[in-house]
């Protein structure tokens, strides 16, 4: 009981919290935080497609505050020791600091290497990492491995 009243002062408080919740996007522990007109969004979310939704929304919400800061962070999937393997034709896969082809390459994972997922940042990048390095890769050039 306690709970739904709390969550009803917050909504009445910060109407934000419940345009966002309304919007349906799968973001864990939402909070909206706003503090001397800066707004503050926490969360955890399973990917990067939600985190970067939320910052739409905002934006198109036009928000009349100094700053707003989209603070949700994207779940580390590592402990579910998700596998892929990587299935290029012949050449290597680039591994990129960011998940663009903008973005600077950190490694080259040669055809058939096996990689743990780390996030999923959304349909067509993955983070990904092996024992040396983490970065992005193309969903395009992994396919989940078979489970032992």
């Amino acid at each position: 009981m306690f709970k739904k009243k709390v969550e009803e002062k917050s909504e009445e408080i910060n109407p934000l919290h419940g345009y966002l919740t309304q919007a349906g996007l799968p973001v864990e522990n939402l909070q909206v935080i706003e503090k001397d007109g800066n707004v503050t969004v926490t969360g955890v979310s399973q990917t990067g497609e939600a985190v970067a939704k939320v910052t739409e929304l905002l934006t198109i919400k036009g928000i009349a505050a100094a700053s707003i800061s989209n603070n949700i962070s994207i779940a580390d999937l590592t402990s579910l020791n998700l596998q892929y393997k990587v299935a290029t034709n012949s050449s290597n896969l680039n591994c990129r600091k960011g998940p663009s082809t903008d973005n600077e390459i950190v490694c080259k994972f040669p055809k058939g290497a096996v990689v743990t997922l780390t996030q999923k940042y959304n349909d067509t990048w993955h983070k990904v990492k092996n024992d040396e390095i983490e970065g992005f890769c193309h969903t395009d050039y992994l396919e989940q491995a078979a489970s032992t």
